[in-house]
């Protein structure tokens, strides 16, 4: 039953790994805690229920992008959710209300803020509510990497509510601590906990340590250049200035970049989180103000620049690379100053604390936990031993014991002297000769595809850039896969594309082509004549 519900609603035909187990114990009433990896499809585990329950469903959501995406996503399945955020006026909002109290709504998004507003609070209190999802769950606890003090208040606003839902709360990164911690903040009743192992097969590690800040810089450059073609990626540095030095070098060396910090204006962060989600340019350099929430798939590196604080920060951040299932990078780039960097902060959140009213003793416990953690992603960036099994062994994974010695995943195991990653070979149109080519994130595609969705709406579904969609079924109709050419390249652009093949030289160089072109003409219709091309020969 769970499974024709799935494809009806999300057109997948089988659960991934601890899903369904998830979905049950929610629909079954329990309140539940879901340690799942970045990419392991936590959100489908709280809409599917949403879906089939006749009441409605509220998920707590630390950002804005986050909200916005996944309702578009919703929306584009025909499935009535809304979000309530600052980024609407109070028009917007009143409106919005009007159709939750109609009943119209199935699922509501809203940051922890939101209870700040007394006019929400009275909607909230009368509202019949089947499910109270917390996403981001890690964000209530003190000794979690991100603690969000109104994450703190969530617990009571559930103690208010006439009757009480199920409670199931969510995150990627949380050692057994900070999981006993959010079963208690939020007052969850004999919760189910489930834990996905937090392996992820796909994602290749790298770390170098002891770098100067030159040598640093020249290795970002070496590394985004060896993956030349292979799609976009992120680049964190710890300071703002940081992420303006960085993009500014890879501009120098005709790297398309841009950087991305808080100390921004708001519409500039949203036009250039915009544009990468839709490859308009390869990397981003960005602070820690980017990524939670950030759904896009299809990122195939991440390099820091400079040490997070913590392994959960790190793993988390370096988790957004690689979730549609394709191969992707991590890599830690370690400089000495990093750790004097994370000290200094960590002398002002003391200062802060002691300035709040925190007693000392309660000051030293927390920043013990926060040495602690310094010293953990310190031993992962200069260790001699797989990464991975570090990694694993510091969230105490369950499938530890199911690892071998030899994760062929990381520089040490690999025995890479000097973490050199091999250049890729992604420039120009990958040829694939039949359909048991493609991989399974293609297949998701086309499959959608099949169903008369739009690469625009396929993109929504999927968290993928329209060019990932086109790339995709490109892909697909170099294997054999039926395309309707004409929907997409008129015969009149065909021949423009045709035409400044041969001025070119090669096929290969499509940004020597697309100059040659109108600017109405776009990288994704060079690539499907080319590949029709290659179909015809």
């Amino acid at each position: 039953m769970l499974e024709k519900n799935l494809e009806k609603y999300f057109k997948f035909s089988q659960f991934r790994a601890g899903q369904k187990e998830i979905i049950e114990s929610i629909l079954a009433g329990e309140d539940v805690v879901a340690l799942m990896p970045t990419g392991g499809g936590k959100s489908l585990c709280y809409q599917l229920p949403a879906i089939l329950s006749e009441k409605i469903t509220i998920v707590i959501s630390p950002l804005i992008a986050l909200m916005k995406d996944q309702v578009d996503s919703l929306t584009v399945r025909g499935i009535p959710a809304t979000f309530i955020n600052s980024s609407l006026d109070i028009n917007e909002i009143k409106k919005r209300i009007a159709d939750i109290e109609k009943g119209t709504t199935k699922i509501l998004y809203i940051a922890p803020e939101r209870f700040a507003s007394a006019e929400f609070r009275k909607l909230f209190s009368t509202l019949d509510i089947s499910l109270f999802a917390v996403d981001e769950a890690h964000c209530v606890s003190q000794w979690g990497h991100d603690f969000r003090p109104d994450y703190l208040a969530i617990g009571q606003y559930i103690k208010s509510l006439k009757k009480r839902p199920s409670v199931a709360a969510f995150t990627a990164t949380a050692t057994p601590e900070v999981k006993d911690d959010i079963i208690a903040r939020l007052d969850l009743q004999n919760p189910k906990v489930f834990i996905r192992g937090f392996d992820r097969p796909n994602i290749r590690f790298f770390a170098q340590c002891d770098l100067k800040p030159t040598q640093r810089l020249e290795e970002v450059l070496r590394i985004v250049k060896s993956l030349k073609g292979a799609g976009s990626g992120i680049v964190y540095a710890i300071s703002r200035k940081d992420t303006e030095t960085i993009t500014k070098y890879l501009k120098s060396q005709d790297i398309t970049a841009r950087a991305y910090h808080a100390g921004m204006k708001a519409e500039m962060r949203e036009k250039t989180q915009d544009d990468f989600m839709e490859n308009r340019f390869k990397v981003i350099v960005a602070t820690v103000a980017f990524g939670m929430g950030v759904d896009k798939a299809d990122i195939r590196f991440v390099i820091h620049a400079g040490m997070p604080g913590s392994l959960e920060g790190y793993y988390q951040e370096a988790g957004r690379a690689g979730r549609d299932g394709e191969m992707a990078y991590c890599v830690l780039l370690h400089s000495k100053r990093d750790v004097i960097t994370h000290k200094y902060f960590i002398r002002l959140d003391k200062q802060n604390m002691l300035a709040q009213g925190k007693s000392w003793q309660e000051t030293d416990k927390i920043l013990n936990i926060k040495y602690n953690r310094l010293e953990g992603i310190l031993n992962y960036a200069t260790a001699n031993s797989c990464r991975r099994r570090i990694i694993l062994e510091y969230f105490n994974d369950p499938d530890l014991h199911k690892q071998h010695q030899n994760c062929k995943g990381c520089d040490v195991c690999l025995n890479w002297k000097n973490t050199k990653i091999k250049k890729t070979t992604h420039s120009g149109q990958r040829i694939v000769r039949n359909k048991d080519e493609l991989s399974d994130t293609i297949l998701e595609t086309t499959n959608l595809y099949k169903q008369d969705y739009t690469p625009e709406q396929i993109a929504k579904i999927r968290s993928l850039g329209v060019s990932t969609i086109f790339n995709h079924l490109t892909l697909w109709y170099l294997a054999g896969g039926e395309l309707e050419f004409e929907k997409f390249v008129t015969a009149e652009e065909e021949q423009q594309i045709l035409q400044a093949l041969p001025q070119v030289g090669s096929a290969h160089l499509l940004s020597a082509i697309k100059a040659q072109l109108p600017a109405s003409i776009s990288y994704e219709q060079i690539r499907l004549v080319i590949a029709k091309r290659q179909k015809e020969k």
